[in-house]
């Protein structure tokens, strides 16, 4: 009677041993099948020359030499190539981003917190800003009077209102006070922009929106005794598209609760200012086919003069009475600067995007300025370098 029984047991385990081989067998194929469909559809597919999502422009195919093999340069960009063109690459991003959020519940993601009101925020645990002594210099090398419009971040209101978790390290606002001393006894005039606030601000991205650059417009004409233009809410334009900016890019959409929208003053009102850079002239103050384009991550705050420009100049060629005003810049200024040209000329440098060997106060001088102007956030840590190089 036993017999049976066990044989039973023995039938029912090769059964049991056949069906796992067989799943073994299945995953394996399956895995190496994607894997072979991924490989194959980047090699085939036409390369991509930008991301969206990165906002960065991709890797392109290499061709190899003898001497590139060797050192290994060659593969080391191959494999950059191979990781930039990835089949699904965005996917597999946006995928990752879901995980973090949904599933682990992780309120960060690439240092950017999501607050509750939808604004995302990049804390910074950095207490100090070494203020190079080039800026004392320049002050008295260039023999005019030297404005800085210094922005608190997004992140130094983000922590004045408190919407920093207390958990989180972030020393934004004793950063921030401290470049406004060390500027101050740089010997700069302060233009202080603390009136701003949050909502003068991007949800998603790091910069101001138009309601920001207005205000800060008005406060700068004053400090530098200028006259000020006020536009109508008939030249005010919006965007129909949502805008998910820089650090909705950090991100993915997985953390943005919301798009924002980007407000706009379009390019009639500033008729007649002529923008001139990269050896050509008649330049658009306001570019409309950034708000045109369809994609969840155009980077639609190039709308401001098509971006950043290392040289660019502005002028308004019906007033040839104005004072001419040197303003050195990071990508704040953007929305700025249109207004600025119609209250004054300017000379425009954003050191970021000029040569090595460029020298801001022989360009002051050679352009004659009446008055220079610092127009920044006070995210610009990165930028003393740079600045103790070219002043």
């Amino acid at each position: 009677m036993a017999q049976p029984l066990e044989t039973e047991n023995k039938q029912g385990q090769k059964r049991t041993t056949s069906f796992e081989r067989i799943m073994m067998w299945v995953t394996t194929i399956s895995f190496l099948l994607i894997l072979l469909t991924i490989g194959i559809g980047t090699i085939v597919r036409e390369d991509r020359v930008r991301s969206q999502l990165e906002n960065r422009t991709l890797a392109q195919s290499v061709n190899p030499t003898i001497e590139g093999i060797a050192t290994g340069k060659d593969m080391l960009k191959m494999e950059t190539y191979f990781t930039d063109q990835l089949l699904l690459r965005g996917t597999f991003v946006e995928m990752q981003a879901l995980l973090s959020k949904d599933v682990f519940r992780q309120p960060f993601r690439n240092g950017i917190y999501t607050a509750k009101n939808g604004y995302m925020i990049e804390p910074s645990a950095s207490t100090q800003v070494q203020i190079p002594n080039a800026f004392q210099q320049f002050v008295q090398e260039v023999d005019r009077p030297v404005y800085m419009a210094l922005a608190p971040s997004k992140t130094v209101i983000a922590e004045r209102d408190q919407l920093i978790p207390s958990y989180v390290a972030s020393n934004a606002r004793t950063r921030y006070a401290g470049m406004i001393r060390d500027f101050k006894a740089a010997g700069m005039t302060n233009l202080s922009l603390d009136q701003l606030k949050l909502t003068d601000y991007f949800k998603t991205d790091h910069h101001w929106n138009i309601d920001g650059a207005a205000s800060a417009y008005q406060t700068i004409t004053k400090g530098m005794g200028l006259q000020p233009v006020t536009p109508s809410k008939a030249d005010r334009k919006e965007d129909e598209h949502a805008y998910y900016g820089s650090l909705a890019r950090k991100t993915t959409l997985a953390y943005a609760t919301s798009g924002d929208q980007l407000a706009y003053y379009g390019p009639a009102f500033f008729k007649g200012i002529d923008v001139c850079y990269d050896g050509a002239c008649d330049r658009p103050v306001i570019d409309e086919s950034f708000v045109q384009q369809e994609g969840d991550y155009v980077d639609r705050y190039e709308v401001f003069l098509r971006g950043n420009h290392g040289i660019m100049s502005m002028k308004e060629q019906t007033k040839n009475d104005r004072p001419t005003i040197l303003v050195l810049k990071d990508s704040f200024a953007n929305p700025v600067l249109p207004f600025l040209a119609k209250s004054a000329n300017l000379e425009v440098v954003d050191v970021r995007y000029v040569p090595k060997s460029f020298d801001v106060s022989q360009f002051a001088k050679q352009k004659q300025v009446d008055s220079v102007l610092f127009l920044h956030n006070s995210n610009i840590a990165g930028l003393m370098k740079t600045y103790e190089n070219t002043l």
